[in-house]
């Protein structure tokens, strides 16, 4: 393995392993050159990177896609935002990727998160710059560019029950607060 891609959920990862294995398909890369996927930690060999995405954007696609499931905690994003634990990618990355204890408090993970970006990946990426992304990844890999295949289909596959546009004030104020640690971790690395 020499490359090896990191994949929160809903932040690009089904379109990244789309792309690869259709690079794969056509020779111009092995299977056994690269990994992708929820799975990866620390422990997979290669050079490692990973994808972040805005919490709101990645909490509102996540949301969206749960609701075309019938697999939502709520009826409404803001309940359902309230039901879960927040700061999804800090723990995200500690649990599954780092596969470190969860007892520890939510400082210490971010910490402990924050470390990890800087030093275990060779490149943090963002999802809002995906095309941008791809584009260093193809030529690193020295794989076509083209074509694009996307896995984003869900303006196709589902309907979108959320809208970043329909959300009060309020309610943007607080998911910034109660996922103040993933938020830090998106501007430190993605803006």
């Amino acid at each position: 393995m020499h490359h090896t891609f990191h994949h929160i959920p809903k932040t690009g990862g089904s379109t990244l392993r789309i792309r690869l294995e259709d690079r794969a398909d056509k020779k111009q890369i092995s299977k056994l050159d690269y990994a992708v996927g929820h799975n990866t930690t620390k422990r997979t060999p290669g050079t490692h990177f990973i994808w972040l995405r805005d919490p709101l954007d990645r909490d509102i696609s996540q949301f969206n896609y749960d609701m075309s499931k019938g697999e939502s905690e709520a009826d409404t994003f803001e309940d359902n935002c309230q039901l879960l634990a927040g700061n999804f990618i800090t723990l995200w990355v500690y649990k599954n990727y780092l596969l470190q204890d969860p007892t520890v408090d939510i400082n210490s993970k971010y910490i402990t998160v924050q470390q990890c970006l800087k030093n275990n990946f060779q490149k943090v990426f963002s999802t809002e710059n995906f095309e941008q992304s791809w584009n260093e990844i193809a030529d690193l890999l020295k794989i076509d560019r083209e074509p694009r295949l996307n896995t984003n289909r869900s303006h196709i596959d589902y309907k979108k029950y959320i809208d970043k546009k329909n959300l009060s004030e309020e309610f943007i104020k607080w998911h910034k607060s109660y996922n103040h640690y993933d938020y830090k971790l998106f501007k430190e690395f993605c803006t």
